[in-house]
């Protein structure tokens, strides 16, 4: 090998993907007309105005898209929200026209829509793609041309280790697929077919039948500041330790009650989630309890349950102690370290009794060791020095991780935990969910988010269906703040849970509870019951449950009122009933609580979103103009909005073909190369020092 080409491999493969992160910073395209050149059509706007009263959100979301081109396009965008968030009302503005949108079974609203863009109408349709993904299609937007699309959406803020935590998911990320792995029930409309790829990829998230395109040209008119988020906070008692770690906050306080919040920049590029934590002082658990009564329909609660600050620690069993890591090729570079930094400590923290495994899994798993290894310091020296090998390359088989984890006996009278570390980014993610709850036996699933922009959804089910919980890190923060977060996630793991969760609900007369059967609850973890009642009443609400063999409890006072207006309350619960019907709809049927056949889950979460106005996975929004504003709609062009790349991520994730060029070379072949680099220089320099001296 010559020495020019040596350095033009070494050029090639170490700047290459220096150029894809910045060719790639975006995502979508569309064809613009004459058809061989993309070009990206951007939203021009995201506004969220959100107003937190105490722990209830609602939110509306300004989705203005502009088209620059010279001729009228069809746009479709896709983009995230929270999976619990319960989309109650969309709004269309064209020009002066102000059309509120109508609720719909999902095939009659594709219709309505169709049938819109076909007349020359300017129309929205706003879809879910799964539970945490939405998509809005606009229809006949012209040339020169802006609309503006309002969405509304309530959520109620979860308290997560003694703050409340409030997320506004703002970036897609990508999906790894496996082969034949089967789709989500909710990834595909009805009446689609869902087909896999023929092998394991790479893709972007996308609508079914919008295959993923990457190394668009921007448009002039891009604007790399595309959100901004208005949040006014009002409490029931004084606000404490306001702050986000994801972005840089302007905060006006207007009293101790209140505060104004805005981004300190004004509007930022939409590629990281954005995250808010507050505390309140001296809030007992009855003031998490919210209500609201509807005439002729009765009341409808929602009640925070907080475990008992002292729960006894003693009797403490051995564990075993298994960290599934994802090594795959989104999780290269700061997500990879973070999971490294965070299982340093963790394998330090060891108890002299438990023991440990460590498995990591990207196209398939393999172990440390082959059997559970007792926590000694040799072992976690030598399990240290593992980790520290372990690279990010190759897809997400998520499935083949967990079953190694889960599907080997766990040895002597020891507890599993398992203890997942992974960005979450696969398109299977129910087949995956499913697996864990055949597998798990008497194990608990503690599923650690990794990323700026991780998927939410399929986190946060793995705790629940794993009866753990869920937490997440920002990689991108700095080592400090790194250490101190990754030691209270170490610091969790050690404490304890309350089992067999049960309610006293006294004299009050409360119905239609969700859940119904209550999960088990970590020191720092609050649960949400939401229900019904059919008249006003006050009480004594008691909670109980079981640590270890100790029992512990703790007692509110509720006031069901039949005055109380909250009318995100309602919303809530029926959007909280809706997600407990699709639990039941991905399980396999004999598991199912209620024994009710996929046809009769489908009326039923069709019924909740028709009657309370909830988009879900077969009711959808759509909107249609008066006018008619384009005379041939046929020739339209349809356009994908774009989506900017995840902070953090790397472009393994990104490309079409991950293993095959476009990553960084591995560093032993890097210095392999620069050795052989090296070699050829001494070489030719003393060849040339020969020929001088002679």
């Amino acid at each position: 090998m010559s020495f020019r080409l040596i350095c033009f491999y070494l050029c090639l493969h170490i700047t290459l993907p220096v150029y894809a992160d910045i060719a790639g910073s975006v995502e979508g395209t569309l064809e613009a007309p004459g058809g061989a050149r993309k070009v990206a059509l951007s939203a021009l706007h995201s506004d969220y105005q959100v107003e937190v009263f105490g722990d209830v959100v609602n939110v509306v979301l300004k989705q203005q898209f502009h088209n620059h081109f010279t001729q009228p396009l069809n746009a479709r965008y896709l983009f995230p929200l929270q999976k619990n968030a319960a989309v109650h009302a969309m709004t269309l503005r064209v020009g002066d026209e102000v059309i509120v949108a109508q609720i719909q079974e999902k095939k009659a609203a594709q219709a309505t829509f169709k049938a819109a863009q076909s007349a020359g109408k300017s129309a929205a349709l706003l879809e879910q793609h799964r539970p945490n993904m939405f998509t809005q299609r606009v229809a006949n937007l012209m040339p020169g041309q802006s609309i503006e699309i309002e969405i509304a959406y309530s959520h109620i803020v979860p308290k997560v280790d003694g703050a409340y935590e409030l997320v506004v998911p703002l970036v897609v990320g990508p999906r790894y697929q496996p082969a034949g792995a089967g789709v989500a029930p909710e990834v595909f409309p009805v009446g689609t077919s869902g087909a896999t790829p023929d092998a394991g990829q790479w893709t972007l998230e996308k609508l079914p039948d919008a295959p993923p395109t990457a190394g668009i040209d921007l448009p002039s008119t891009f604007t790399s500041e595309r959100v901004a988020i208005q949040i006014n906070l009002e409490a029931p008692a004084t606000i404490h330790a306001l702050h986000s770690d994801t972005h840089p906050l302007a905060i006006r306080d207007v009293s101790s009650t209140q505060a104004d919040i805005t981004l300190q920049q004004g509007r930022v590029l939409d590629n990281k989630d954005f995250v808010l934590r507050y505390q309140l002082a001296g809030v007992e658990t009855s003031a998490g309890l919210l209500s609201h009564w509807q005439p002729e329909e009765g009341g409808y609660f929602s009640l925070l349950i907080e475990p008992p600050e002292v729960i006894a620690q003693d009797q403490v069993l051995s564990r075993e102690m298994v960290f599934l890591l994802d090594c795959s090729g989104s999780m290269e570079g700061l997500p990879l370290d973070a999971s490294k930094r965070f299982m340093s400590q963790a394998l330090r923290s060891l108890r002299p009794d438990d023991s440990f495994r460590i498995i990591r899994f990207s196209d398939a798993a393999s172990e440390f060791s082959n059997r559970a290894m007792p926590a000694t310091p040799e072992n976690v020296a030598y399990g240290l020095q593992y980790v520290s090998r372990l690279r990010g390359s190759g897809g997400t088989e998520m499935k083949s991780g967990i079953r190694q984890a889960l599907a080997v006996p766990v040895e002597g009278e020891r507890i599993r935990n398992v203890v997942f570390l992974t960005d979450g980014y696969i398109g299977n993610e129910h087949s995956v969910l499913g697996l864990v709850e055949k597998l798990r036996g008497d194990a608990r699933l503690f599923a650690f988010g990794v990323g700026t922009g991780v998927n939410r959804y399929l986190l946060d089910e793995l705790g629940r269906v794993g009866h753990g919980f869920t937490r997440y890190f920002d990689p991108t923060n700095s080592a400090e703040h790194m250490h101190g977060v990754v030691s209270k996630l170490v610091e969790r793991l050690q404490t304890p849970v309350l089992t067999d969760l049960e309610i006293d609900w006294g004299d009050l007369r409360v119905t239609e509870l969700v859940p119904a059967k209550l999960p088990d609850l970590y020191l720092g973890d609050t649960i949400r019951v939401t229900g019904r009642y059919t008249q006003a009443g006050s009480g004594n609400v008691t909670i109980a449950g079981r640590s270890r063999q100790h029992r512990a409890q703790v007692q509110t006072s509720v006031e069901l009122s039949d005055t109380a207006q909250r009318p995100a309350v309602r919303r809530v619960w029926a959007r909280t009933k809706l997600a407990a019907l699709m639990h039941e709809f991905i399980a396999p049927s004999s598991r199912r609580s209620e024994k009710q056949t996929n046809e009769q889950l489908q009326i039923s979460v069709t019924d909740l979103g028709l009657r309370y106005a909830l988009a879900s996975r077969w009711t959808s929004f759509v909107a249609v103009s008066r006018r008619v504003y384009n005379a041939d709609p046929e020739r339209n062009p349809d356009g994908d909005v774009a989506l900017p790349k995840v902070a953090g991520v790397s472009q393994l994730a990104y490309s079409p073909a991950p293993m095959t060029g476009y990553g960084a070379p591995e560093p032993g072949m890097v210095i392999s190369l620069l050795a052989a680099l090296l070699a050829i220089g001494g070489f030719n320099f003393m060849r040339r020092y020969k020929k001088a001296v002679s």
